[in-house]
C-alpha cells in the first residue's frame, strides 16, 4: 500500500495501525491533523453508543517507549470534543502512561485558587495582567521551562536542545517529538512561526511583550522540528526570548476558529494570517487561549470571567515524560473581593488556596483554630516577586518635572508602610529591580518621609500657595489630581490615605477613585491617569529594564505605562543589552538605579513577601525558589472535596 493509498483509509484501527508504524515526517504530520479532524464524528458515534470516555484505546498497547510522533493506538478526546490517537513522547521515561487514567498517582479533585477580580481576557498576547499571564502558562507551551528549583536554569520543555552561535546571533532550537496540543493537532514548528508572526503583527495589542523581540531580524524554520532565530545585535537574554517569553499557540486552532470569531463579531474583512489586514482586529477580540501544548486547557471558545476553569489535556506530553505532574482534574479561579466572605467561603471548603494580606493573619486568621486544622500557611518570596508602587504620568504636568515627582517620593512613609502594613515582611523599596539580585544598588537608600523636603522641592518646581487658598498653584493652576485604584484591597486603601494625608499638609489636593478592575486596566493600558497605585511581578528571572523604561516602550500597552524619557537613560539601556558580563551588566544595572532614584517616575514602595494558606489535604505543596508551584501537588482518593 502506498502512501497516498494510506492516507485515505478511514478505519480507525487500520489508521492507528499505520500511525504506529510510519515515523512522522512533513506529510505525517499534515494527515495526522486530518486524522483529529475526521476522527471527531467517529469518537463521538462510538461514544454515544457506551463505549469509553475520555480515551478509548482502539489497538492492544501497553505503557512502551515507542517512536517518537508515531501512533500509540490510543484515542482521546480533548478540546470541544476534538478526538485523535496519541503520539509517542520524545523523551518518554522507560514504561511512560499512555492515558491520565494511566498516571501514577490519583487523577482527581480539582485546585481552586481564590482572588479578588477576574482578569479582562486570557488572550496572553493582549494582556498584560498577572492573573492572565499566570492562568496561560497552564495552557500555552514554551520551548524552555523554567528550573523550579534552580532558577534561573531552564530545562527543555518544547525543544529538546539548543545552540547558540560564536557571534551570539543565532539560536537554533531543537523541537520536541511527538507533542500535540490539547485539541489533539501535532505541534511543530509552524506553531512557533505563527506565535512569533501574532508578536510582530503591528494590528495585534502586544506591546507590552515586543521590546525583548525587537532585535530580532527573523525566525525561520528550516523542517518541522527546529527553529532558527536571527538577531541584528547580540542580546545578552536572546536564548530566553522565544525559548521561554514566547507561548506557543496553536496554528491551526486560529486558522479554524478567526473565521467563527469574524463571523460572531460581524467583521467582514479578516485575515487568518498574522500580518494581513484585519488578523490583528479579531484576534484581539478572542480573549480565550487556544487549546495548546500545556498540561490544562481551556474549554470554551468563549471567555466567562464569572467561571475561570482548565482541564486536563489528554494528549499532554508531559504525561509521558513526568509522568507525577500534574494530578488536578480541574484548575479553578474564583473571585471573591470582599474578605469576610471570603474567608467564610474558605472555611467551607469552596477553594483551597488563597493570598491572604500579613495584618489579617497576625490579627485575626492565626488564631482562628478551624483554619488551623484544616490549611497550612506559608510565607516567601520567589523569582516572580516585584514591588508594589505608585504610577505618576510624567507625560503632563505636573508630574513631567523631576523635582516634582521626587517630592511625591518624600511623601510617601515607606517606613510606615513596611512595619504597619507589611508588618515587618519584605524591604523597602528603592529601585524596579529585585533586591535579592546583585544588580540592586545596595548603596541607595530609600527615600525618607520627609514633607519639609517635599515643601522645598516643589517650591524649586515653581508651586506655591499665591493665593493663601492653602493649595498650592503654579501659573493659575491648582496642583490637584486623581490616584486610581483598581482594586479595595485593604493594603491599597492604606496607601491612599497616608499619602493624601501627607500630600493635604503640603498644599496639594488628591482625590482616590476606585474602578472596577476591567476598566481600570483598560485606562491604566490607554495612559489615561494621573496615577495609579498597583503591584509589579517579573515574568522571569532574567530582568532587563529596557522593557518598562526605554522611551520607545512608551505606547498604548507597551511596558513605559508612566511615559518617563531620559536620552542618556536609554543610551544606557541599550548598551546593557549588549553586555553579557554578568559584572558589568550588573554595574550598569546600579547606574539605572541610581537615574530612577533621582528623578523616580515610580513610587516603589515595598519588596513584599507573600502570605499563602493552602488546603491540607493536598499533598507536596512545596515552597520553591519559584514560588508555590502545583506541579507536583496531588491529593488521595478518600481525601477528594471538588468533583
Amino acid at each position: 500500500m502506498d502512501l497516498s493509498t494510506k492516507l485515505q483509509v478511514t478505519s480507525v484501527v487500520l489508521l492507528a495501525a499505520v500511525v504506529a508504524s510510519t515515523t512522522i515526517n512533513t506529510c505525517a504530520v499534515d494527515r495526522l491533523e486530518r486524522q483529529v479532524i475526521d476522527n471527531r464524528q467517529i469518537l463521538e458515534d462510538i461514544q454515544e453508543k457506551g463505549v469509553g470516555g475520555a480515551t478509548t484505546r482502539v489497538a492492544a498497547t501497553t505503557p512502551s517507549n515507542g517512536i517518537p510522533g508515531t501512533g500509540t493506538g490510543l484515542m482521546a478526546t480533548g478540546w470541544e470534543g476534538a478526538s485523535a490517537e496519541v503520539t509517542f513522547v520524545e523523551g518518554a521515561v522507560e514504561n511512560a502512561p499512555l492515558s491520565l487514567a494511566d498516571k501514577p498517582l490519583p487523577q482527581n479533585d480539582h485546585y481552586v485558587n481564590r482572588r479578588t477580580s477576574p482578569p479582562g481576557s486570557l488572550n496572553y498576547y493582549t494582556t498584560s495582567e498577572g492573573d492572565a499571564s499566570t492562568i496561560t502558562k497552564y495552557v500555552l507551551g514554551r520551548l524552555l521551562i523554567l528550573d523550579p528549583d534552580n532558577p534561573p536554569d531552564v530545562l527543555p520543555g518544547l525543544a529538546t536542545s539548543w545552540e547558540i552561535s560564536e557571534d551570539k546571533l543565532t539560536y537554533t532550537y531543537t523541537l520536541r517529538k511527538g507533542v500535540q496540543h490539547a485539541d489533539g493537532r501535532p505541534f511543530t514548528s509552524a506553531d512557533v512561526k505563527f506565535s512569533f508572526d501574532v508578536l510582530r503583527d503591528p494590528e495585534v495589542q502586544a506591546d507590552h511583550l515586543r521590546s525583548s523581540f525587537d532585535d530580532v531580524v527573523e525566525l525561520t524554520t528550516p523542517d518541522p522540528y527546529t527553529v532558527v532565530v536571527r538577531y541584528a545585535k547580540p542580546y545578552w537574554k536572546g536564548i530566553y526570548t522565544v525559548g521561554y517569553q514566547l507561548r506557543i499557540l496553536n496554528k491551526a486552532w486560529y486558522e479554524e476558529q478567526i473565521p467563527k470569531y469574524a463571523e460572531k463579531l460581524d467583521i467582514p474583512e479578516y485575515a487568518i494570517e498574522p500580518g494581513k489586514p484585519g488578523f490583528g482586529e479579531v484576534f484581539n477580540k478572542i480573549r480565550v487561549p487556544s487549546p495548546s501544548t500545556g498540561p490544562y486547557y481551556y474549554a470554551s471558545d468563549e471567555y466567562d470571567p464569572d467561571q475561570v476553569e482548565l482541564r486536563q489535556n489528554p494528549f499532554s506530553w508531559q504525561t509521558q515524560t513526568s509522568p507525577k505532574y500534574y494530578n488536578f482534574k480541574k484548575l479553578r479561579w474564583v473571585y471573591i473581593s470582599d474578605k469576610i466572605a471570603a474567608f467564610e467561603a474558605f472555611r467551607k471548603g469552596e477553594f483551597d488556596v488563597t493570598v491572604v494580606d500579613f495584618n489579617a493573619w497576625d490579627d485575626e486568621l492565626s488564631k482562628d483554630t478551624h483554619i488551623a486544622e484544616m490549611a497550612n500557611y506559608v510565607e516567601y518570596s520567589h523569582t516572580g516577586s516585584g514591588y508594589s508602587f505608585i504610577a505618576l504620568n510624567a507625560r503632563e504636568e505636573p508630574f513631567n518635572d523631576p523635582k516634582v515627582r521626587l517630592a511625591m517620593s518624600h511623601l510617601v512613609n515607606r517606613e510606615w508602610v513596611n512595619t504597619e502594613i507589611e508588618r515587618g515582611r519584605g524591604w523597602t523599596g528603592i529601585c524596579p529591580l529585585k533586591p535579592e539580585y546583585s544588580s540592586y544598588n545596595p548603596d541607595l537608600k530609600a527615600h525618607a518621609y520627609d514633607p519639609e523636603r517635599a515643601k522645598e522641592l516643589l517650591a524649586e518646581a515653581g508651586w506655591t500657595d499665591s493665593d493663601g487658598d492653602g493649595v498650592l498653584d503654579k501659573d493659575g493652576k491648582r496642583f490637584e489630581f486623581v490616584l486610581t485604584l483598581g482594586s479595595q484591597r485593604r493594603f491599597y486603601t492604606q496607601i491612599s490615605n497616608q499619602w493624601q494625608d501627607a500630600l493635604k499638609q503640603v498644599g496639594i489636593r488628591m482625590t482616590t477613585r476606585t474602578l472596577e478592575w476591567s476598566t481600570f486596566i483598560e485606562d491604566f493600558y490607554e495612559r489615561r491617569f494621573d496615577s495609579v497605585s498597583l503591584y509589579n511581578s517579573f515574568s522571569d528571572p532574567w530582568i532587563d529594564p529596557y522593557d518598562d523604561w526605554h522611551s520607545s516602550q512608551d505606547v498604548p500597552r507597551g511596558g513605559n505605562s508612566t511615559g518617563w524619557h531620559s536620552p542618556e537613560l536609554d543610551k544606557l539601556l541599550e548598551d546593557m543589552r549588549g553586555n553579557f558580563d554578568d559584572a558589568e551588566r550588573d554595574k550598569q544595572m546600579h547606574q539605572f538605579c541610581e537615574t530612577f532614584h533621582a528623578e523616580p517616575p515610580v513610587l516603589v514602595l515595598n519588596h513584599g513577601e507573600v502570605g499563602v494558606l493552602v488546603h491540607k489535604r493536598i499533598r507536596e505543596a512545596k515552597v520553591r525558589p519559584t514560588g508555590m508551584q502545583i506541579h507536583e501537588m496531588w491529593v488521595p482518593l478518600e481525601e477528594t472535596l471538588h468533583d
